[in-house]
Parts: C-alpha cells; sequence; structure tokens
C-alpha cells in the first residue's frame, strides 16, 4: 500500500474520527483503466485522467501494456490485514474495481479481505456504477460514485448525457446497502444541484474539486459550488473540499474537510 502525506496525496483517504485523524493510504490489487476518461478544460484543452498520467510516465514500468490494460495484483491482497493501525484506504485509485472487464472472482477477493479487514475504513469509487448492485459490500466500505467526465470510451458525451449518467448513478447508489454512499464530484464543471436535489437520502457524503491541467487549475463557478451546496446541506450531506478547490476564493474563505460519523 502506499502511504498519503499531507499535503500530497489523497487528503480525503485521511479519515477523521471525532478528534483522530486516521493515516490514509492507496491500496491497488486491480490497476489499470479502460474508461478512457477525459474533461475539455475551459481553454478548450483535453485534460486526461491523473492515474492515466501516473501510469504513463512516473509509473510507466509497472504498466508495460499501458494504462488501458487490466492488471491483476494478488500478492497484494494481505496488505491491510497485516497493517494494524486502523487507517483509511483507497481501494481503486489507480483502477476502477467496478470496470466491466475486471472478473467477478477477483472483486469479491477484495471484498473479502476488506471484511477481514473490519477495523479499516475502505473508500470505493467508480463510474461504473450499474455494477454495484452485483455485489454485497461488508459495512466498513464506503461505495462511492464519480459525477460523468466530459469524454468517456472515447466518445463526447453531451449535457443530456452527463445529466442522465447522474440520475443513473444516483438511484443507483441509493439501493446500495452501506452505511456510507458517495459522490466525487471532481471536476465541479456544471450546476449539478437540480439533479441531485432529485435524490434525497442516496448520499452521506461528497468530495469537490476543481479541474486541473497540470499545475493550472480550473475552479468552478460560484454559483455552481453554492446551488451545489445549498442541496447538499438540506440532504444533510456532509462535505469535503478537495484542496486543489482553495484556487476558488469563496471556498478558500470558507472550508469545509467534513466526514460522515
Amino acid at each position: 500500500m502506499n502511504h498519503q502525506n499531507p499535503p500530497f496525496g489523497i487528503e480525503w483517504t485521511r479519515i477523521r474520527r471525532g478528534e483522530i485523524r486516521l493515516p490514509g493510504y492507496t491500496w491497488n490489487v486491480e490497476a489499470g483503466c479502460k474508461h478512457g476518461c477525459r474533461w475539455r478544460m475551459p481553454s478548450g484543452k483535453i485534460a486526461i485522467c491523473y492515474a492515466e498520467s501516473v501510469a504513463e510516465r512516473v509509473a510507466s514500468a509497472a504498466y508495460p501494456n499501458g494504462f488501458e490494460h487490466h492488471y491483476f495484483h494478488p500478492d497484494r491482497l494481505e496488505e491491510p490485514l497485516r497493517l494494524k493501525t486502523p487507517a483509511g484506504i483507497f481501494l481503486d485509485s489507480m483502477s476502477d474495481l467496478m470496470g466491466a472487464w475486471i472478473p467477478e472472482d477477483e472483486i469479491k477477493q477484495v471484498l473479502d479481505v476488506c471484511a477481514r479487514a473490519h477495523w479499516h475504513t475502505f473508500q470505493l469509487l467508480t463510474k461504473n456504477a450499474p455494477r454495484l448492485l452485483n455485489f454485497q459490500f461488508p459495512d466498513n466500505v464506503w461505495v462511492g460514485a464519480s459525477s460523468p467526465p466530459d469524454f468517456m470510451f472515447g466518445k463526447e458525451l453531451s449535457r443530456k448525457q452527463q445529466t442522465a449518467m447522474l440520475v443513473r448513478t444516483l438511484t443507483i447508489l441509493s439501493l446500495v446497502k452501506v452505511p456510507v454512499r458517495w459522490v466525487s464530484f471532481e471536476p465541479l464543471s456544471y450546476d449539478v444541484s437540480e439533479t441531485v436535489k432529485q435524490f434525497p437520502g442516496a448520499i452521506q457524503w461528497s468530495v469537490i474539486g476543481a479541474a486541473s491541467d497540470g499545475r493550472l487549475l480550473y475552479p468552478p463557478a460560484e454559483l455552481d459550488l453554492l446551488h451545489l451546496l445549498d442541496v447538499l446541506d438540506a440532504q444533510n450531506v456532509r462535505v469535503f473540499y478537495k484542496g486543489n478547490l482553495r484556487s476558488l476564493p469563496l471556498a478558500a474563505k470558507h472550508w469545509r474537510e467534513e466526514f460522515p460519523t
């Protein structure tokens, strides 16, 4: 597993339990992704997935067949069991555990370890929400889905398609039987508040971030953020701001790093 030290790494893996902040890790038994997600920057430039960027550059030796390939690392399965201090562990920072290409048996092996390592909190994040309904998840797995990208599988999504995908995602999340269901709105690139408003109780946690292109950050529009916050607060959904959201002065001034209880 890879340890995530602030301010680097994935800050929302460092879950707060009361006044205690747990250490955060990433754990990638599965690696590689075939979704091909892309985002259109305000400049018109197309940005690729951060995991793909890492895999194709600094970690290229670990991805000899490229990022759009399925890699299974069974030798990593036991790692959370050897870590005795409770931690927040992100299951798929370099993959999508619910990806259609991943064999069911491999997914069950990962979830079995999650159940056995009951002292940890695991965080799952997918862009393939429909497959969530094929599995039962231990209570210590926070089941999440990402808001739709601008491009997927090599095709650009219209706003209508993105909205339909978000509706489907929230519908499915509301059916998953775990204490914490969540959505990553990163980047928050348009007003999703009216869609989220239709699904009270579907999620208990949200992560909100800006768009990025290397070191360049593109914060969301203030009104898009404010409208979403109004809905999330009304639904008692906890809100966590990604560090890149400090690029929006409104967010930086009223910073939020909340976790579900």
